[in-house]
C-alpha cells in the first residue's frame, strides 16, 4: 500500500514517542527528543498540526508544528528550546502567519521509502489549507561533525547546496523545496551538528497574507539555495 498521512490521535502517542526515539538516538542522549506529555500539548493546542504517516496500518513518520505569534520573527536568530517553549507549543497562536516545523521524523526502518517525501507534501499542503505564508525550519547538519575542524558551518552549506558534499537531512530539505535563510547557533544540543542548524523557509506563494518580517536574517548574510526537486 502507499503510504497515507493524516491527522494524529491520542491512540498514537505511545507509537509517536517510540518512533521519535528510534529516529534520533543520539539526541535521546542529549535528552532533546519528545516525550508523551509533550506530545499530547501539541495535539491539544494544535491538533490539526500533527499528522502521521502510516504504512499498512502502521505510524511509521510523523510532524509536529505550531503556527508562531506575530511577535515572533522566525527569520531572525533563535533556539529550537526558546520558539517551541521548551518543546510544549504553549504559545501557538492561530493568527500568525508562520508554520514552524518543530520537527519531522521517520522511523530508521521506513528510511527509503517516500515516507519523508509524503510528510513533506503534508506540510505544505497544511500551509496553503491554512493559508499562511510560510514554513520556517531549524534543519540538522547532519554530518557536519566529521569535518568540523577544516570548514565553518556556513562552508559546510554551500559545499552541500553545490553538490559537492553530502548531508542526509541537508539534502532531503533542499529537495523538498526549502530554502536556506541563514545558520543558527546554539539552536539544539546536538553534537552531529556541533549545535549549529540551518535556517530553512518554505514560502506559500498561493496563498501568501502580508507580512512584516521581510528581509530578516540570521547570522551572516542569508543566501537563497534553494536546489531543483
Amino acid at each position: 500500500m502507499p503510504i497515507q498521512t493524516r491527522v494524529a490521535t491520542l491512540l498514537d502517542l505511545p507509537s509517536l514517542v517510540a518512533l521519535n526515539h528510534a529516529a534520533y538516538p543520539d539526541l535521546l542522549e542529549e535528552g532533546v527528543v519528545f516525550e508523551e506529555d509533550q506530545l499530547r500539548a501539541h495535539q491539544g493546542v494544535f491538533p490539526e498540526g500533527q499528522r502521521v504517516a502510516v504504512e499498512d496500518g502502521v505510524v511509521v513518520g510523523a510532524i509536529a508544528t505550531l503556527i508562531l505569534p506575530r511577535a515572533i520573527d522566525p527569520l531572525r536568530a533563535h533556539t529550537w528550546m526558546g520558539v517551541t517553549d521548551g518543546g510544549t507549543f504553549a504559545r501557538h497562536d492561530p493568527e500568525g502567519d508562520t508554520l514552524y516545523l518543530a520537527d519531522v521524523y521517520v522511523g530508521p526502518q521506513s528510511w527509503g521509502k517516500g515516507v519523508g517525501k509524503a510528510l513533506y507534501a503534508e506540510l505544505f499542503d497544511l500551509c496553503r489549507r491554512l493559508r499562511l505564508a510560510r514554513i520556517v525550519a531549524g534543519g540538522r547538519l547532519y554530518g557536519y561533525s566529521e569535518l568540523a575542524e577544516t570548514m565553518t558551518p556556513h562552508e559546510y552549506v554551500a559545499r552541500v547546496v553545490r553538490g559537492e558534499l553530502k548531508d542526509r537531512v541537508l539534502d532531503s530539505q533542499l529537495r523538498a523545496g526549502f530554502a536556506i535563510r541563514g545558520i543558527l547557533p546554539n539552536y539544539l544540543h546536538d553534537w552531529r551538528s556541533r549545535h549549529f542548524a540551518t535556517l530553512l523557509e518554505w514560502e506559500c506563494l498561493e496563498s501568501r497574507r502580508p507580512t512584516r518580517h521581510e528581509g530578516a536574517s540570521a547570522g551572516e548574510p542569508r543566501p537563497s539555495a534553494r536546489r531543483p526537486a
